[in-house]
């Protein structure tokens, strides 16, 4: 069985779903349109077991068998594709495919993709508003958490579409966009990933030869992806590096120089996202889509961008204190990030469970740039232990509890923020869920004031 062949016939195939996600719920819906069915593997029961049996769906909950008997296999992004019953599955001939290849291969529109440690949402976000603003109908989706692979049917030759990509989806993909952006490359996932070699390979994944490759020219893991290739990149900088191709930042102008041409965007007026790294990602983006917009779009695009949500986001200021949720921090380099772009010396949350990266960049960036840290979750003694001895902190088991403390503790211009450093799971199903609750325990501290998330 070819990845061709199943593309064009999956009603013709066994297959097996292989964890029962957004993806791959996506996935089966994209079978069901085409007369196909699939065996769904799930370790947990789905909450919608009855209705899928009631389909006549079969489903196998519990821990994967010993191969998985199906010629093709739909792999989850948090599974992984090395598993024994993956691997014998293989040795046996089956197909290894994703929801994220299917649709990248099947899509009749241009493909913009977006991959890299930090970034690459609000990069995703930024790019698509450009797109719209220059008048194209854009899709966007991927890792934010809307598979796009059962909209394939809506779409035209003359739309766009952005899709977000993490490393879990790259790590097995054949297909690429045309266009990519690697935000940059920073230790990250690794207590999935086996090493930074693995993630970094699989970062590597989002682009070929023929993809017009858009690089973060200051993060050296990029810089050197770029120096390897011949041609067809373009590097992204706020200062002017002197590459011959390169988007960087010059008074209120992105200015993009490729192909021996120079072109200039004036929208940094009206751009609102604070610190280096939202700089970088709008240069990113302008990047990207240069080929596809005129020289107004940006600045068109960013009267009406306020950033996205979970991302340095202001909440509200309660009796003089203001409330910053940052959520999406998920790794020690978002919040060192984060805590440069907000420069207010706020009261930090931090906590929940580690990815196997090191906190100790975390001590310097704290001491700089906050006043104390409200820790929680399993990584809190660890991240405690990475902090200067003289810095302020407090140690909690749950996040509410260090939510109430860094309240009590704030006064009258003040600044609460939440960057957590870690993955929410454990207390939490994600990062959403993390960064609602915050906003409602802000909503609750007015007292009964209305209060909402403002983006």
């Amino acid at each position: 069985m070819t990845f061709e062949a199943f593309c064009k016939n999956p009603a013709a195939c066994s297959v097996a779903l292989i964890g029962f996600g957004r993806a791959n719920r996506a996935v089966l819906r994209w079978l069901f349109a085409r007369g196909g069915t699939a065996t769904v593997y799930a370790e947990t029961p789905p909450p919608d077991r009855a209705s899928l049996e009631a389909l006549g769906i079969p489903l196998v909950v519990g821990p994967f068998p010993c191969v998985f008997p199906q010629n093709v296999l739909v792999r989850s992004p948090g599974v992984r594709p090395d598993i024994l019953p993956i691997a014998r599955a293989l040795s046996r001939g089956a197909l290894l495919v994703s929801e994220t290849e299917l649709f990248m291969a099947t899509a009749p529109c241009p493909l913009i993709g977006v991959t890299g440690s930090d970034g690459k949402t609000t990069t995703a976000n930024l790019t698509a508003a450009l797109l719209r603003v220059a008048g194209h109908r854009v899709w966007l989706g991927g890792n934010n958490g809307t598979p796009l692979l059962t909209r394939v049917p809506e779409m035209t030759s003359s739309d766009m579409a952005v899709i977000e990509l993490s490393s879990f989806q790259l790590m097995t993909a054949r297909q690429t966009p045309d266009t990519a952006i690697v935000t940059n490359v920073t230790p990250n996932h690794l207590d999935w990933h086996t090493d930074m070699a693995e993630y970094t390979a699989a970062k590597c994944r989002i682009f070929s030869p023929e993809t017009r490759l858009v690089l973060n020219g200051n993060d050296p893991v990029t810089r050197e992806i770029g120096r390897a290739r011949e041609g067809n990149t373009v590097f992204f900088s706020p200062r002017d590096l002197q590459e011959n191709a390169l988007a960087y930042a010059d008074k209120e102008d992105v200015v993009l120089r490729e192909g021996g041409a120079c072109r200039r965007f004036s929208c940094l007026s009206h751009f609102r996202l604070p610190g280096r790294h939202n700089l970088e990602n709008l240069l990113a983006a302008v990047a990207a889509s240069a080929p596809f917009i005129d020289n107004k779009a940006p600045g068109l695009a960013l009267l009406d961008f306020h950033g996205v949500p979970h991302r340095l986001q202001y909440v509200d200021t309660v009796r003089g204190v203001r409330y910053y949720n940052s959520s999406i921090d998920t790794s020690p380099s978002r919040t060192a990030a984060a805590l440069s772009a907000l420069g207010a010396h706020p009261l930090v949350i931090l906590g929940g469970r580690g990815k196997g990266v090191p906190f100790s960049p975390l001590g310097a960036a704290l001491k700089a740039h906050a006043k104390a840290a409200y820790l929680y979750g399993e990584a809190a003694g660890e991240i405690a232990s990475a902090l200067p001895k003289d810095f302020p902190r407090k140690i909690f088991s749950r996040f509410a509890e260090a939510f109430a403390a860094a309240a009590e503790d704030a006064g009258v211009g003040d600044t609460v923020l939440l960057s957590p450093a870690c993955t929410a799971f454990g207390e939490f199903r994600d990062f959403e869920q993390r960064g609602e609750v915050f906003c409602r325990l802000v909503k609750e501290l007015g007292q009964g004031k209305e209060t909402t998330c403002k983006n």
